[in-house]
């Protein structure tokens, strides 16, 4: 009874699974259910509209020179008169995307170009928002491509888009490479900042007076208080010879005190003595 209910479980798994990869592959590649004519939108006309965008518009203006620089003077005309101007601007952003990308998907010459860059396959789905997307691989004599179209109910082309499919060792020098450079750009703006606040200053201080340090007012202060002791000590000085040469003076005019008179000034005079 066990292996029973086992062998059952496995066998439902099966139809499960089976039925869940059916409804993937019909949504792969099928307009079943949506807005789109089944009739229309056939993988085998959804691959050929890639293949004509690619190989016969955006490889023939390439090999022609237009760049996106003169690609309206060049097609406006022939693009917009013949269809509409949203239809020009999708092909002139379409073809701008491609243009970049050409290089790296590489090629070998100009005479090669149609042979070295192609479309290799092509696969379409109707996206949630009840769009179909076309999906077409772009193989390159480099590197690999992926150009996505969006077409409405009418087969026109609403978005075209080309993406270079990378490596992860690319992708991861590329992220490693971009590091670096914004790091090198905050690293160089924070040492221009840092200079311009270094000259404040200079720019802004100029007038300010310099402010006074605590060892500058110590030393100071120890100047005055060395001043002063050495003029007290040069008042002493002179309060004794002045008392002297009042002693000098009584001595020589013969009188026993100095109350007669009083010494006021003394003054140094260079006066050379000779003796006759």
């Amino acid at each position: 009874m066990k292996h029973k209910k086992l062998i059952l479980g496995v066998m439902l798994t099966c139809l499960l699974g089976l039925t869940a990869c059916g409804q993937t592959t019909s949504e792969i590649n099928s307009v079943e259910g949506s807005r789109y004519s089944s009739q229309t939108f056939t993988l085998t006309n959804i691959d050929n509209y890639a293949n004509m965008v690619e190989d016969q518009r955006f490889e023939t203006w390439y090999l022609a020179g237009v760049t996106p620089d003169n690609f309206e003077s060049l097609l406006y005309q022939e693009i917009a008169m013949s269809t509409t101007d949203e239809h020009y601007e999708v092909m002139a952003k379409g073809y701008e995307s491609w243009y970049k990308a050409v290089n790296d998907i590489g090629y070998d010459s100009l005479d090669s170009l149609a042979s070295d860059i192609f479309v290799a396959k092509t696969s379409f789905e109707i996206n949630k928002d009840g769009e179909l997307v076309a999906t077409s691989e772009i193989q390159g004599t480099k590197r690999s491509a992926e150009m996505v179209i969006y077409l409405n109910n009418r087969g026109e082309p609403t978005e075209i888009g080309v993406t270079v499919m990378r490596s992860m060792g690319e992708k991861l020098e590329n992220a490693g490479l971009n590091t670096l450079l914004g790091m090198g750009m905050a690293f160089t703006i924070l040492i221009f900042i840092s200079l311009i606040i270094s000259l404040f200053p200079i720019l802004f201080g100029g007038n300010k007076k310099k402010k006074t340090s605590d060892k500058e007012i110590v030393q100071k202060a120890m100047d005055n208080t060395i001043s002063q002791i050495a003029e007290q000590e040069e008042l002493v000085g002179d309060a004794e010879l002045v008392a002297v040469i009042a002693a000098a003076i009584a001595a020589y005019e013969g009188s026993g005190s100095t109350d007669g008179f009083r010494v006021r000034s003394i003054r140094k005079v260079n006066k050379n003595w000779k003796k006759y």
